[in-house]
C-alpha cells in the first residue's frame, strides 16, 4: 500500500523554498563619460607635485636685517682681515720711516766726514797719498793730494788755506785727474772714495 501511494503534488511555494538559493548577478561598472575621465586623470597628475611659490622682492627693512644677520655671523672673520690691513699698513709705514730716519743719518754722517776732511784727516782715512804737492801763491796755500782708489781711475783732492800760520784747511774740490769728473756732492765723494766715511 505504502508503495503504491501516490506521491501528492508539491505546491509552487514549496518548490520556492526548496529551490537552491542563487547568487545575485554581479554588478556591472557604469559606463564612465568620455569627457569626464581626462579631467579627473589631470587633476590626479597635479595632485602628485607640490605647488611653486616665488617669493616676491624683498623690502630694503628685510635686506638689511639680512646683512646684519650676516655681519653678525661672519664678525670674527671680518675682525681678523681688518686686523691684518691694518696691521700691514703700520708695518708698511713704520718701514718707511725707519728708511727715511736711516737715509737721514746716513745724510748727516756724510756732511760731518766731508765738513771734518783736512789733509791729515785724509791720510789718516784713507792711507798714504800717491802723491802729495803743495803750493804757495800768496797769500794762499795749496795742496793738492791724489789717491788711486781703482786701477784705471785717479782722483785728485784739492786743499787749500791762507799764508797765516794758524789758518785751517779748506777741502774745496774733488775731481779725476783728466779734470772732466767733478764730485760735488757728500754723496758721490763718498761713493767714488769711500774710506772718506770716516771719523778719523
Amino acid at each position: 500500500m505504502d508503495d503504491t501511494k501516490l506521491h501528492e503534488p508539491v505546491s509552487s511555494s514549496a518548490s520556492q523554498t526548496t529551490s537552491p538559493t542563487t547568487e545575485p548577478a554581479a554588478e556591472t561598472p557604469a559606463p564612465i563619460d568620455a569627457q569626464t575621465a581626462p579631467k579627473n586623470d589631470a587633476s590626479a597628475a597635479a595632485s602628485r607635485y607640490s605647488p611653486v611659490r616665488i617669493a616676491g622682492p624683498k623690502t630694503a627693512e628685510s635686506q638689511l636685517a639680512d646683512f646684519v644677520a650676516f655681519l653678525k655671523r661672519t664678525w670674527r672673520i671680518w675682525a681678523i682681515a681688518i686686523g691684518l690691513f691694518v696691521g700691514l699698513i703700520l708695518t708698511v709705514a713704520l718701514l718707511q720711516k725707519m728708511t727715511e730716519m736711516a737715509k737721514i743719518a746716513e745724510q748727516k754722517r756724510y756732511d760731518k766726514a766731508i765738513a771734518s776732511v783736512t789733509p791729515d784727516h785724509l791720510i789718516a782715512r784713507c792711507g798714504k797719498p800717491a802723491d802729495d804737492v803743495t803750493k804757495e801763491v800768496f797769500p794762499v796755500v795749496m795742496r793738492t793730494i791724489r789717491y788711486q782708489p781703482r786701477r784705471n781711475e785717479t782722483l785728485l783732492l784739492t786743499f787749500s788755506k791762507t799764508a797765516e800760520q794758524q789758518s785751517d784747511w779748506v777741502f774745496l774740490t774733488m775731481k779725476d785727474e783728466t779734470g772732466a769728473k767733478s764730485f760735488d756732492t757728500p754723496e758721490s765723494k763718498i761713493a767714488a772714495l769711500s774710506c772718506l766715511d770716516s771719523t778719523k
